[in-house]
């Protein structure tokens, strides 16, 4: 992996390190790998901050695009001794054909990737690969796989060092052609290699709700003491090509007894590319918390 670049506004103290640490949210090992790691606080933890990763060898099939990282991350102030560690892994959507994708100044300020202080998070957006043939598509066939979005998580948090509290919530996100890359990790975790916490899905189911379904019934069947309890939001835009996948999500969610306020579908209104930005923040901070200008589908 190379250097880390900091975003605008955010020094970055230079240092090679190497993640050991077992992750307790994987079943694989851990990747060692070595990279400038973030700023460390007065009292030893990490500062807030965001970057750029130039390049993650673990994204290397997805290629290359000029002038764009392989991935941004933001993250949370992260004390020293935190009992525990939230990873956020955000999925962009496609871009109009010819227009550049401008991952770290333009997806990564309408994600919804706005961090509570509390609890220590980091959150990550990687970058598709381009779909060849489709002008403006992207997805993510290395982290569908098992072990793949692990080695991209634990590459990402090797910067950090021995700082850093082992994970022990996942939580995913996808505005809209991000959703199918989703649904697949989300599928692929039923193999028993990862647990995913929740899901939030902003406009972005198109196709089969299957794999997101199957991922609610047994996450929901699986809650562990210490873990916050599992959390699904899916919101659609009525009249669109996500309200009948989703609606039939939500028809599934109830014959499986899930249902407010932790499993969730809803119906809005707002603008498409607006979605992330008015509900992640929210969510981020409390899966369970009201959304405004919503209904239940």
């Amino acid at each position: 992996m190379e250097s880390f670049h900091p975003l605008p506004g955010h020094g970055i103290a230079a240092g090679m390190v190497a993640l050991t640490r077992r992750a307790t949210l994987f079943a694989l090992p851990i990747l060692a790998s070595c990279g400038a790691g973030p700023r460390p606080g007065l009292s030893g933890g990490v500062t807030a901050g965001e970057m750029s990763v130039p390049r993650l060898a673990a994204l290397a099939a997805h290629g290359t695009m000029p002038g764009e990282p392989d991935a941004v991350m933001r993250w949370t102030a992260i004390p020293p001794g935190a009992p525990q560690l939230r990873i956020v892994v955000h999925l962009h959507g496609f871009s109009a054909p010819g227009e550049p994708l401008r991952l770290a100044q333009g997806r990564l300020p309408g994600s919804g990737l706005v961090l509570p202080a509390s609890p220590p998070t980091i959150a990550i957006m990687p970058r598709g690969r381009p779909v060849p043939g489709r002008p403006g598509a992207f997805d993510w066939p290395v982290m569908g796989v098992p072990g793949g979005l692990q080695a991209v998580v634990e590459e990402a948090l090797s910067g950090f060092g021995p700082r850093l509290p082992a994970p022990t919530h996942l939580i995913l996100t996808a505005h809209s052609g991000g959703g199918s890359g989703l649904a697949r990790i989300l599928e692929t975790s039923l193999r028993g290699a990862l647990r995913v916490d929740e899901a939030h899905l902003f406009d972005a189911l198109y196709g089969d709700h299957g794999p997101v379904l199957r991922w609610a019934r047994t996450r929901a069947a699986d809650q562990r003491a210490g873990v916050p309890p599992p959390a699904l939001a899916v919101i659609a835009r009525p009249g669109t090509a996500t309200e009948a996948p989703s609606r039939r999500l939500a028809a599934g969610l109830g014959q499986a007894g899930l249902g407010a306020p932790r499993f969730r579908v809803l119906l809005t209104g707002a603008p498409h590319n607006d979605i992330p930005r008015l509900y992640g923040p929210i969510l981020l901070a409390d899966a369970g918390a009201a959304l405004p200008a919503t209904s239940l589908a």
